[in-house]
C-alpha cells in the first residue's frame, strides 16, 4: 500500500462512504479503503485482475465490489463518492480521452471530496507516446477541482508525483 495512502486515510481528512479506486487492478488499494471505512466501487478493464479483486474482497467480507469498465466514462455507476484515488491510471491515457476522465470523476464525486492522483510527469524531452501528466494535463481539472498539495517524487528513475485535489462546490459547471 503506498505510504501516500495510507498516511491521508490515518489523517481523518476523509469522510467515509463510497470511494472509487479507478485503475483499480487486483484491488488492493480497494480492499485498504474498505477496511477503513468505505463502501469501495473498483474500475479497471482488466477483467482477470477484477475476478482476483472479487474474490479476495468477498473472501474478507468487504464491501468492495468490482466493475469492468471505462474510468474516463463512468457514467455506469450510481453512487456519488467523498473519496476518489489513482495510483497510476490517468496518465496511461491518451491526452484525448483525459478531459472526458475528468469531466466524469467530477460528476462521481460530492462537493467537497478528495481525490488523490499518482502519476509520472510527462519529461519535456520524451516522444509523443510516452506516458505521464504535463502542466496542461493539471489544468484539465480547474475550475472543477482545487488543488491541496503536491509531493514530487521519482519512481522507476522517472519523475512522478502524487496529487491531492478536493473536488469544488456544487456552483461549478461542466
Amino acid at each position: 500500500m503506498p505510504p501516500e495512502v495510507v498516511a491521508l486515510v490515518a489523517s481523518g481528512r476523509l469522510t467515509p462512504g463510497w470511494a472509487l479506486d479507478l485503475g483499480c487492478g487486483s484491488g488492493v488499494s480497494s480492499r485498504y479503503l474498505a477496511r477503513h471505512g468505505f463502501q469501495v466501487a473498483g474500475v479497471d478493464i482488466a477483467q482477470r485482475a477484477l475476478a482476483r479483486a472479487a474474490a479476495q474482497a468477498h473472501a474478507e467480507a468487504l464491501p468492495a465490489y468490482f466493475l469492468r469498465g471505462d474510468v474516463a466514462d463512468l457514467s455506469f455507476l450510481r453512487v456519488t463518492a467523498t473519496f476518489a484515488l489513482d495510483v497510476g491510471c490517468f496518465h496511461s491515457l491518451p491526452a484525448e480521452r483525459r478531459p472526458g476522465y475528468v469531466a466524469s470523476l467530477a460528476r462521481h464525486l460530492a462537493s467537497g471530496a478528495y481525490y488523490l492522483l499518482y502519476a509520472f510527469c510527462r519529461d519535456a524531452n520524451a516522444e509523443g507516446g510516452a506516458s505521464g501528466i504535463s502542466p496542461a494535463d493539471l489544468v484539465l481539472f480547474a475550475p472543477r477541482f482545487q488543488l491541496c498539495s503536491v509531493e514530487h517524487g521519482t519512481d522507476r528513475d522517472r519523475a512522478s508525483a502524487w496529487y491531492l485535489w478536493q473536488r469544488s462546490g456544487d456552483w461549478v459547471t461542466g
